[in-house]
């Protein structure tokens, strides 16, 4: 089979390998400036349990924690923590919409006996608790209308006792995430 019609041939294929070899040992001197790579930097935590540990929980309560227990779905991530009759939960979302905070609020109100809201400022957001009577509280954050937080504290005493623990651990997460 011979070359097509049109296309010249060469004989001499070598030296264009020494030429390249040549070309690319000359640029390589050449160059002055040096080759820096970036260190990557360290990600922030992305799941409920990178975000609040048990050494966080155990300085806001006073109590002791085990690990947490993960479950995460797609943008969404929780982590429970457990002492003695108590839990904490951290749940951690990305919300693909900007909620109805009014509706939102109406529908937790209606789904938990016995709870009021307190709206709160001050956390880099739209925050409220949703206090549960004679169990504890539940702290919900919503940061430029998509990053959700909720500290859930429930056991450790009522709303009062232990909302400012829900607060240090917000503060805590969102310095992570």
């Amino acid at each position: 089979m011979g070359v097509p019609r049109g296309v010249v041939q060469r004989g001499l294929a070598r030296p264009n390998g020494v030429v390249l070899v040549l070309s690319l040992l000359l640029a390589a001197a050449v160059s002055t400036k040096p080759v820096v790579t970036p260190r990557p930097v360290p990600s922030k935590a992305m799941d409920a349990c990178s975000a609040v540990t048990a050494d966080d929980l155990e300085r806001a309560l006073g109590h002791r924690f085990g690990h947490g227990q993960e479950e995460s779905h797609g943008a969404e991530s929780t982590c429970d923590y457990g002492a003695g009759n108590g839990q904490v939960s951290i749940t951690i979302q990305r919300l693909k919409a900007k909620l109805d905070l009014a509706a939102e609020i109406e529908s937790l109100k209606r789904s938990i006996e016995d709870c009021s809201v307190r709206m709160i400022s001050g956390l880099g957001g739209t925050a409220f608790f949703l206090d549960i009577a004679s169990s504890g509280t539940q702290l919900h954050v919503i940061r430029d209308d998509r990053d959700y937080m909720m500290v859930s504290i429930l056991g450790f005493g009522d709303a009062a006792e232990v909302s400012a623990a829900a607060e240090r651990v917000a503060r805590a997460a969102f310095g992570r995430i």
